[in-house]
């Protein structure tokens, strides 16, 4: 009877399993195959950068606020996960919940685009925090601005749009506080704005070859 039971639990186990890998999405599912071209191209043009290579994060800003656009890649199973992120108050002066508006200087609250690599956490006023260094000259003040990943109230599901930061990838608190350590010290970020800068990313993927 003992045999039987083992038999149906690692039966189940193996149903649930596959289950799971079904649901899964691979990174060109979850953000089009256009988009994980470029951010595969930035990362072959930032290899020197990247120190934490087990995962990577794109971020398109394309998106709606409302919109899971913020992609962490499993770069060793391939599968990608979605959460939501904020854009700068400055990006979307109507808070429409879309971002159109684009900087890199200190005081613009606004998102910069281009390429990240990701720093050192530490303790803020928004708790547990990631930096982060511009790797183009689009971002080059990252650092300098105290743009950061962290945690925020104002990024909730269900709502038509989200909060907006002062230029800062803001995630849900408890995805922040789970995420962070696992993407500190030298993870990729590859973010994405409208199809205005498409010189930008046109670049990047003839830098790549």
């Amino acid at each position: 009877m003992k045999a039987l039971i083992r038999s149906f639990l690692l039966s189940l186990a193996a149903v649930t399993l596959a289950g799971t890998a079904a649901f899964a999405k691979t990174p060109t599912d979850a953000m089009g195959p256009e988009l994980w071209s470029e951010a595969m191209a930035a990362r072959a043009v930032h290899a020197n950068a990247v120190k934490n290579d087990r995962y990577m994060v794109v971020i398109d800003y394309r998106r709606h606020s409302s919109e899971p656009r913020f992609f962490l890649i499993d770069m060793e199973s391939m599968t990608a996960d979605e959460y939501l992120v904020s854009h700068g108050q400055g990006s979307d002066s109507d808070h429409d919940g879309i971002a159109d508006t684009f900087s890199n200087i200190s005081g613009s609250k606004m998102t910069s685009l281009g390429t990240f690599v990701t720093a050192e956490t530490y303790y803020g006023k928004h708790g547990l925090s990631l930096r982060l260094d511009g790797l183009d000259e689009a971002n080059s003040l990252a650092r300098d601005r105290a743009i950061v990943i962290h945690g925020a109230d104002y990024v909730y599901g269900g709502g038509k749009k989200i909060g907006r930061s002062w230029g800062c990838p803001a995630l849900e608190r408890a995805v922040a506080e789970e995420m962070i350590p696992r993407i500190a010290e030298g993870t990729l970020i590859y973010t994405r704005g409208p199809e205005l800068d498409a010189k930008l990313y046109a670049q990047i993927v003839n830098q790549a070859g």
